[in-house]
């Protein structure tokens, strides 16, 4: 699991940098996930690429829909969205994104209690 969790550090290091660059707003930090995906594994399919984005804005959405105050947990909506890059990229199932999922939640601090939302 350590790898799972470098991997997924690195990922939000990396998002979180160009999150405070003031390129991308906190709450849509999620749709740099295919983007850092893509680059950091060579990807280089155009249509998967797409399926990644449309599923992760879906699944945001989704999330946000139930509950409005979710837009404050930006860290944790990232992860999510880049490990689900990896399930879709068929290098992983559901079963062990989800054992991967609670593992670096339990590791890395993802969920603020600050609803101020930029």
């Amino acid at each position: 699991m350590k790898e799972w969790l470098d991997e997924t550090s690195a990922s939000l290091k990396q998002a979180l940098e160009i999150v405070e660059s003031g390129e991308v707003p906190q709450q849509n930090m999620f749709m740099l996930a295919p983007i850092i995906y893509s680059q950091k594994h060579h990807m280089n399919n155009d249509a998967l690429f797409q399926e990644m984005c449309d599923a992760n804005e879906a699944q945001v959405e989704y999330e946000w829909s139930v509950d409005e105050k979710s837009k404050a947990q930006y860290k944790f909506h990232y992860v999510s969205s880049y490990l689900n890059c990896f399930v879709m990229a068929g290098k992983m199932d559901e079963m062990k994104y989800d054992r991967i999922m609670e593992f670096v939640c339990s590791e890395v601090a993802l969920f603020t209690d600050d609803y101020d939302i930029d």
